[in-house]
């Protein structure tokens, strides 16, 4: 099949070295997520605020990234000049990270304005991240998407896997305020870092592309649209265990902030290995297969928490190691289903609608159920158990997505196929006329021809 123009343009301004800078960013967000990781142990310990009552704070600060397609449709539509029309949002996420990161832990009691100054730092993470995977979609091949996929989970993974002990040691040793600057600065550096991704060009000239709504309808009437969305909302509940594993670590095991922070390596460390192996391999293996195989592993894992002495801190990191290679194997999947449905100009908000839907399943409604259910059940080991259900769950309408996708494709070979044996009939049709019309040129010549010999015969009878 020949490739699009889309992918033609991708082709062409394609650097290999957007994968390390893709790296370094994720590697900042990495770190950056490892400390909002642990918001909640932050607002028990020293704002006194109940576990319970932590989870649900932590979903309000994580506001910002339930309303991803927001950045998805200015970035996508709305541009300033040249400067383009994704470089700008990513500036503005620095200036608020640098409000936010360098606020909040200055905090000793807890204030509404605590949640608003999170929210800052959260939307500092937020907004670069949906730009950053606008470009993403934007300047990959199709040969280097998984590449893209699994060097940025794994980052993210590396980040906070380097982060998670790091800043364990630092609040024991200094404290909370030096966790949130350390990381802060690293996730501003990282943001003014993606200004330099080379932003396609649209057209000649264009300075501000209005919104057309025709376009977001149209792909909102799609029923593979909605059906992604389903897939996303409930793979996102899911994996909602990874929004309360540092609250079920302060509240039910005899670790200490140190070692909390040892455990979030861990996981970070398994992420980082189960994203980038899945990530790199998701580009040679059938995808459904490895998705069931990433489901079945994971409602596996959940489960064995049930049993898992939690006094056995060597067994303990070694589960949560375990959890978090299978969560970055199957979050990898996960984009990579969320990124084939995402194509065209509108690529950037189809793809944040996604990883929307996904942020909204994972803290607003996994974590919170996880959350209200272990005041039911008594432990996080129990109510952890319902991210199963939606595990499973999620595998319904991924095989419809899968399925769909490879009709799509097969379809896509046959066209140029068609097209070319239409044009080589509408050649033939073309010679034939040419030919036609030759011939009947010649039979009009003919005549005269016999007509002028005849007149010379007649001319020499005469004489």
């Amino acid at each position: 099949m020949p490739p699009s123009t889309f992918e033609t343009k991708q082709e062409k301004n394609w650097k290999e070295w957007y994968l390390g800078l893709q790296g370094f960013f994720y590697l900042a967000q990495g770190a950056a997520m490892a400390a909002i990781f642990l918001l909640p142990v932050f607002m028990q310990n020293e704002l006194g605020v109940a576990d319970e009552q932590a989870i649900t704070y932590q979903s309000v600060i994580m506001i910002p990234w339930y309303i991803k397609l927001l950045y998805g449709l200015l970035s996508d539509n709305v541009s300033f000049g040249k400067f383009g029309r994704r470089k700008p949002y990513i500036i503005i996420a620095g200036f608020l990270g640098i409000i936010g990161w360098f606020t909040l832990p200055l905090f000793q009691t807890f204030n509404p304005l605590f949640l608003i100054v999170g929210i800052f730092l959260s939307l500092c993470v937020a907004l670069s991240d949906a730009v950053v995977d606008s470009f993403a979609v934007d300047i990959t091949p199709q040969k280097r998407r998984g590449w893209m996929q699994g060097v940025g989970w794994g980052g993210r993974g590396a980040g906070t896997a380097a982060a998670g002990y790091l800043l364990g040691k630092v609040i024991e040793n200094v404290g909370w305020s030096a966790a949130y600057f350390i990381p802060g600065a690293l996730m501003v550096l990282a943001c003014f870092g993606a200004l330099l991704y080379k932003e396609p060009e649209l057209s000649e000239g264009a300075e501000v592309i209005t919104f057309d709504f025709e376009n977001y309808k149209r792909e909102f009437k799609k029923k593979e649209t909605w059906i992604v969305t389903l897939f996303m909302l409930l793979a996102g509940a899911g994996i909602a265990i990874i929004s309360t594993y540092s609250t079920f670590l302060n509240e039910e095991t005899s670790l200490s902030i140190e070692g909390i922070g040892t455990g979030v390596t861990f996981f970070a460390l398994g992420q980082f290995v189960g994203a980038l192996v899945i990530g790199i391999l998701g580009d040679l293996l059938p995808l459904l297969p490895v998705l069931i195989i990433n489901t079945v592993l994971y409602v596996g894992i959940i489960g064995s928490l049930i049993v898992v002495p939690l006094s056995n801190i060597i067994l303990l990191y070694f589960v949560i190691a375990l959890v978090g290679t299978i969560n970055g194997g199957y979050e990898a999947t996960q984009m990579r289903i969320g990124m084939e449905y995402s194509q065209g100009f509108i690529a950037g908000s189809l793809y944040n609608w996604y990883m929307s839907v996904s942020n909204i399943g994972q803290i607003a409604l996994g974590a919170i159920i996880i959350a209200q259910m272990t005041k039911v059940l008594g432990s996080y080991r129990y109510s952890m158990q319902f991210a199963s259900i939606f595990l499973l769950a999620a595998i319904i309408p991924a095989v419809y997505l899968i399925r769909w996708l490879k009709t799509r494709k097969v379809s896509e070979q046959e066209e140029p196929k068609e097209e070319e044996e239409e044009e080589e009939e509408t050649e033939a049709v073309v010679d034939e006329k040419k030919q036609t019309e030759e011939k009947t040129e010649e039979e009009k010549e003919e005549p005269a021809i016999v007509q002028g010999t005849n007149s010379v015969i007649s001319d020499e009878e005469e004489k």
